[in-house]
């Protein structure tokens, strides 16, 4: 028997929806199947327990992917193919947009991307991780830079083009004054993140510069002063998760951009909102390969160690 929509709300946001998809002329050769995948994932939040659309956060987003992949197809043997999926998920976007602009929703989801070349998701770290690799740091400038890394999501090319000016400790502030496609950015910093810079721009940094006749702008720094380079960033991150002798985080091959995407799943998990982790990154448009929360929470990333 075919599954219909038990809740009457979520039959009149179908219906609205119907009327958006004619309106906004999405056909594209597809017809009814518009309104087909977002009846099934109203369908599918009902047998998950949710009957009001205002109570859809990103993860419902995330097992609703995964309840994608596993389906089998409704004709034919198998499961759903890549397109159908990316399909799915690009009707959810559109069904999303119409909520906001009909209001029903104050602050819109975001959906996870798909891809089928890469086979899985990129790798990340665990909470349970972080904290391994903070705990087996053995120095200022490790602790230092998976706080950049992790704890203000920059980019490899940010760490790198990090200067002594841009961390505004008294501030708690970060600044990203080149970031991708040339965007400034100011990236809030817990108490934890404060205080790890702090130690490694009065200490280890310090020490560095002693007895040297020059004036280096950089944070991070070899011992000759020198601004260090990205791949030599991202070698002394492979030596941290090595110094954890942790098999599994090992063979993770992560990177500082994996870090980036942790604390992005991170802060999606403490439903942070899609507009706090869009600045949080610097992403110019809501269009990102992250999960994210809905509730805009406009608070520091807070990570209790």
């Amino acid at each position: 028997m075919k599954k219909t929509i038990q809740t009457p709300a979520f039959q009149n946001l179908l219906n609205e929806f119907d009327s958006y998809v004619k309106v906004k002329n999405y056909k594209q050769g597809k017809g009814i199947m518009y309104q087909n995948a977002v009846a099934e994932f109203l369908i599918w939040l009902e047998e998950s327990g949710v009957t009001k659309i205002k109570d859809v956060t990103s993860r419902e987003s995330v097992n609703y992917l995964e309840y994608l992949i596993t389906r089998p197809k409704k004709r034919g043997s198998g499961t759903l193919g890549g397109e159908s999926i990316k399909f799915h998920l690009f009707v959810m976007g559109l069904f999303m947009f119409n909520l906001l602009e009909s209001k029903q929703i104050e602050n819109g989801f975001y959906i996870p991307s798909y891809s089928e070349s890469s086979g899985k998701p990129r790798n990340t770290l665990t909470v349970d991780e972080i904290k391994m690799l903070y705990k087996h740091c053995e120095s200022d400038l490790e602790r230092a830079l998976l706080s950049v890394a992790y704890g203000c999501g920059l980019r490899r090319s940010e760490i790198e083009a990090l200067n002594v000016r841009d961390i505004q400790l008294s501030k708690g502030m970060l600044i990203v004054r080149d970031g991708k496609g040339s965007k400034r950015r100011e990236v809030p910093m817990s108490d934890m993140v404060v205080e790890y810079l702090k130690k490694y721009s009065t200490g280890e940094r310090y020490q560095k510069l002693i007895g040297k006749n020059q004036i280096e702008n950089a944070f991070f720094i070899y011992d000759n002063g020198k601004r260090m380079k990205g791949e030599y960033l991202n070698q002394t991150l492979k030596k941290m998760i090595e110094q954890t002798s942790n098999y599994e985080m090992i063979q993770k091959d992560i990177t500082l951009h994996c870090l980036r995407h942790s604390i992005a799943n991170h802060l999606m998990e403490k439903n942070a909102g899609i507009d706090f982790i869009r600045r949080f990154l610097g992403h110019s448009e809501i269009n990102t390969t992250y999960i994210y929360a809905i509730k805009n929470k406009k608070q520091k990333p807070v990570v209790t160690f």
